[in-house]
């Protein structure tokens, strides 16, 4: 019975999967479609929206570009919050990353996200992603970080040797966190760091 079970939610999640492949084909007039699967028996549910094959479209076309970017300036940091975000579990991000969002809309001072260690993961455009209660992925939440004006920085190590991933496989606007633009943001002057981690 068990095996069955198994058999059905490793169904479920390939036609989710094929469900990202058609939507990524889809176009962009259907941004507002979702499609959600949910299995009783795991308690799981994979929701992928058509933003969402959007956003992976984008990530594949822009490979390597977020070597590219560079982060605001220690000068533009000054007096701002960095957030280091070592886990993927979802109530913590989603605090740490709606928090960090709520400080730039209400003090107008600058943000920066580190995703370090298990963090690394929410960097991964190719897995399922689950919809906090909040009504949004941590991924659209990352999205609509940066959108306000936020940095993402992504631990390259851990990118690597923790999520397994590649360039090409990262949401885009992510920054590549080097040493010195890890060091910038996290030292500027009068910056307030916060740590959120735990698995």
């Amino acid at each position: 019975m068990r095996t069955t079970k198994n058999r059905n939610l490793l169904v479920l999640v390939a036609v989710a999967a094929l469900a990202v492949s058609a939507l990524t084909a889809c176009s962009s007039e259907e941004g507002t479609e979702e499609t959600t699967t949910t299995t009783a028996a795991a308690e799981t549910t994979i929701v992928v929206t058509a933003a969402a094959a959007a956003t992976t479209t984008a990530a594949g076309s822009q490979s390597g570009s977020a070597t590219n970017a560079t982060p605001p300036s220690p000068e533009e940091l000054k007096g701002g919050l960095f957030v280091n975000l070592s886990t993927d579990d979802m109530d913590t991000a989603a605090m740490a990353i709606g928090f960090a969002t709520k400080v730039m809309a209400n003090t107008g001072k600058p943000a920066t996200i580190f995703l370090n260690v298990y963090g690394a993961r929410l960097a991964d455009i190719n897995i399922p992603q689950n919809v906090h209660v909040s009504g949004s992925t941590l991924q659209e939440m990352l999205g609509m970080f940066m959108d306000a004006g936020g940095t993402v920085l992504l631990c390259p190590v851990c990118m690597k040797n923790v999520a397994g991933l590649n360039e090409s496989e990262i949401l885009p606007g992510l920054i590549m966190g080097k040493p010195e633009y890890v060091y910038a943001a996290m030292f500027a002057e009068d910056v307030t760091v916060l740590s959120y981690g735990g698995r």
